[in-house]
């Protein structure tokens, strides 16, 4: 019994872990229709962030900001390459993440100690036991660690700060520049004759796209307790399969927000490998099955988008 509650323990806490990265891509990819593949780096270069500032003693909620605004530069840097020199979405993404691959692994050998002359000893950053993280600072230290199975100290931070990003979103997405955001994805016309300019709207939405992702891996880094340079793959499979699932079960409910049914197509992805686990399948396969997740994803959405069509 103790197992399973620490097994539905995980799947919460990277539930909601990886809910920010949805959110991040329900902005990206369902708001302004634009395939973001720069999520693999900006995830990473968020983590990196985190760790090397939260050794070097920041203080780790400031090093939580500092992760989301490295991300936001990069995604608007995967922006600012689209509109002003009109390279195609995705390969804006895959020249981004390509970059920071080599610009996280400097950053962090130098940040090591290191030298750019590949040490390759220094390419993996360890929170010790010594590092104030989020989980040894205030508000998070005054709660158990342990309950009935659960890591409430863990959960409950994690759930906090999706909740804060949630609701951030939303307000976000009630102001006017939010209101043009939304317009620039599904009808930029609308927006250049309001005299603004959309290009501007689609940078700054994938910059906070991108953003919500470097938090996701920062809270990655807390959890795991290191940065590893190989962090980011399959993070776009995570991220568009908990968002698709979120809107394909939760969409049409009207009292539910999307960044809402986002979370809780994030925690049901989750539970969905936490099972394939508890059942005895190798995490060697875990690639295999998040793979097929969002497959059955994709196809369910495009049923139950079918099946509305019809019966409209």
């Amino acid at each position: 019994m103790s197992s399973i509650l620490s097994s539905i323990d995980v799947m919460l806490q990277d539930g909601f872990m990886y809910a920010i990265l949805a959110m991040g891509y329900y902005v990206s990819y369902t708001i302004l229709d634009f395939p973001d593949l720069t999520v693999e780096g900006t995830v990473l270069s968020g983590g990196v962030a985190f760790g090397l500032l939260v050794r070097a003693g920041v203080n780790p909620w400031l090093a939580l900001v500092v992760s989301f605004l490295v991300g936001f530069a990069f995604g608007a840097l995967t922006g600012f390459l689209h509109v002003k020199l009109g390279i195609r979405p995705l390969l804006c993404g895959i020249l981004v993440s390509t970059a920071l691959i080599s610009i996280n692994l400097v950053i962090t050998v130098v940040g090591m100690g290191g030298t750019w002359a590949g040490d390759g000893a220094l390419s993996t950053i360890e929170l010790g036991r010594s590092v104030p993280t989020l989980l040894r600072t205030f508000p998070a230290n005054l709660l158990p660690t342990d309950f009935y199975g659960f890591n409430v100290q863990r959960l409950v931070t994690f759930f906090f700060i999706a909740l804060v990003c949630k609701f951030l979103l939303d307000a976000y997405l009630k102001t006017k520049n939010g209101l043009l955001l939304r317009a620039a994805g599904s009808n930029s016309q609308y927006v250049t004759m309001l005299a603004k300019d959309q290009r501007v709207c689609k940078v700054l939405g994938l910059a906070i796209g991108n953003g919500y992702a470097a938090v996701s891996g920062a809270l990655i880094v807390q959890s795991r307790g290191n940065v590893n340079q190989g962090m980011g793959i399959g993070m776009v499979v995570i991220g568009l399969a908990s968002l698709i699932i979120g809107l394909s079960l939760f969409g049409k409910v009207r009292f539910m927000k999307s960044t809402t049914a986002v979370i809780l197509g994030s925690v049901i992805y989750q539970a969905c490998l936490g099972l394939a686990t508890l059942l005895g399948v190798p995490s060697a396969y875990n690639k295999i099955i998040m793979a097929v997740l969002f497959t059955l994803a994709l196809v369910g959405s495009s049923a139950l988008k079918k099946g509305a069509e019809k019966n409209a």
